[in-house]
C-alpha cells in the first residue's frame, strides 16, 4: 500500500502538469506551426483520430475542438476494422490524428501506416519520437512529458490536450476551412498560470469540505461522473482514473446521455461528480443533475464562476475560455482519484493487473 505521508508518483506527475504544458507552449511551438500549415496545404475535409484507452479522451476533446473550430467532421476509428477485419478503406481527403502516449500499440500505428500508405497525411501525438506509431506517422507531435512512472496516464493526458489545443489553433490561423482565428487562441498562453492555481485551490479544497468527498467515493463501489461538450471528455477521464486507480465502478456520461436512461442508477449510494463549465454546456449539465436529484444524488461539482457559492463545489479557472477549461479541470479529478484509491488502501502508482503500456491489436 501507498503511504499517505509519501507523496505517490501519480501525485509528483501531477504537479508537473503546468511545466509540462509550458514546455508544449515554448519547445513545441515551432512545430505544431509547422505541422499546421502542412496540414491546411492538403485540405483535409474529415479528420479521423486514431487512439486507445485514455488517448481515446484525448482524441474526443480533440473532436469537440476540431468540429467547433474549424468546422469539419471528426471521427474515431475503430482500429479492428483494419487490424482484424483487414478493410481497405478510401483516405481522400481524409486528416488521420493518432494520440498515444507511448506510441506502441499496434492497432493505432496500423490504421496510421495504412492511412499513409493510401497518401492520407497523418499526425502522431505522442510522447515517444522513436516509438512504432511515430514510425508510421508522417508528422510526430512529441508530448515533451518526460517519464511517466505511475502506471494511470496524467501528465502525458493533459499534454495532449495542450498539443491539440495548439494545433487547432494554427491550423485556423492557417487558414484550413477558412475558420476564424479562435477567440480562445490568446489564452493558451497562461495556460500553465491557470493549471498552476487549479492546483492549489484543488489541494485545498482536499484538504478541506473535499475531504468529505473522497469519504464518500471510497466507501463506495460505483459512481457516476456528468459534464457537457468539451469536458465529455473530461469525465470519461475521470471515470477511468476511479476504475483504474479505485476500483470503483464508475462510468462517465455526457449529461444529456445521462438522461437517455442512465440516471435510473442515481441516488444517495452512488457518488456522483460533475465538471460543470459556465455557459450553455453548464446549464445542460444542471438540467441532468436536476433529474438525479430527484431520485437524492447529491453531487459534487467542479466547474467555473458559475458555481460558485453552492454547496459541494471547487471553483478553478473561473477566467479560463470555455474550450480550455478540460485541461484545469481535470487536475482535481486526478487528485481526487490519487486521494481516494490511498482512502481505499490502495496504490494509485501500480493497480493489479495494468500495466503502463497495452498492445491490443
Amino acid at each position: 500500500m501507498a503511504s499517505s505521508r509519501t507523496p505517490t508518483h501519480m501525485a509528483r506527475e501531477i504537479a508537473e502538469i503546468p511545466a509540462v504544458v509550458a514546455r508544449v507552449l515554448a519547445d513545441g511551438g515551432p512545430g505544431l506551426e509547422a505541422a499546421a500549415r502542412a496540414i491546411a496545404g492538403r485540405r483535409p475535409r474529415f479528420v479521423l483520430v486514431a487512439a486507445r484507452g485514455t488517448s481515446d479522451h484525448a482524441g474526443l476533446y480533440a473532436r469537440y475542438l476540431l468540429e467547433t473550430t474549424i468546422g469539419i467532421p471528426v471521427g474515431l476509428a475503430a482500429a479492428s476494422v483494419t487490424t482484424i477485419y483487414g478493410a481497405r478503406l478510401r483516405w481522400d481527403d481524409v486528416l488521420v490524428l493518432a494520440v498515444s502516449q507511448s506510441g506502441a500499440g499496434p492497432d493505432v500505428a496500423a490504421v496510421v501506416a495504412a492511412a499513409r500508405e493510401a497518401g492520407a497525411p497523418t499526425l502522431a501525438v505522442t510522447n515517444d519520437p522513436g516509438s512504432l506509431l511515430a514510425a508510421a506517422a508522417e508528422i510526430v507531435l512529441p508530448l515533451r512529458a518526460g517519464e511517466e512512472r505511475a502506471v494511470a496516464a496524467t501528465k502525458t493526458y493533459v499534454a495532449s490536450l495542450a498539443v491539440v489545443a495548439v494545433l487547432a489553433a494554427r491550423l485556423a490561423e492557417a487558414g484550413l476551412n477558412d475558420a476564424p482565428r479562435p477567440s480562445w487562441a490568446p489564452a493558451l498562453e497562461a495556460l500553465p498560470e491557470a493549471l498552476e492555481a487549479s492546483l492549489v485551490a484543488s489541494g485545498a479544497w482536499l484538504r478541506g469540505p473535499g475531504e468529505a468527498c473522497v469519504a464518500a467515493f471510497a466507501r463506495a463501489h460505483e459512481a457516476l461522473v456528468v459534464s457537457r461538450g468539451h469536458n465529455f471528455a473530461t469525465a470519461l477521464e475521470i471515470a477511468l482514473k476511479l476504475k483504474e486507480t479505485s476500483r470503483i465502478f464508475a462510468d462517465g456520461y455526457s449529461s444529456a446521455d445521462l438522461l437517455h436512461g442512465p440516471v435510473a442508477v442515481a441516488g444517495p449510494e452512488v457518488p456522483t461528480l460533475a465538471f460543470r463549465p459556465d455557459g450553455a454546456p453548464g446549464s445542460a449539465v444542471d438540467e441532468a443533475l436536476a433529474v438525479a436529484g430527484r431520485s437524492g444524488a447529491a453531487p459534487w461539482t467542479i466547474g467555473g464562476r458559475e458555481i460558485a457559492g453552492r454547496e459541494r463545489s471547487l471553483v478553478v479557472a473561473p477566467g479560463l475560455p470555455e474550450p480550455l477549461t478540460p485541461l484545469a479541470y481535470v487536475l482535481p479529478g486526478f487528485l481526487l482519484a490519487e486521494a481516494i484509491a490511498r482512502a481505499r488502501g490502495r496504490d494509485p502508482d501500480a493497480p493489479p493487473g495494468l500495466s503502463k503500456i497495452t498492445r491490443t491489436r
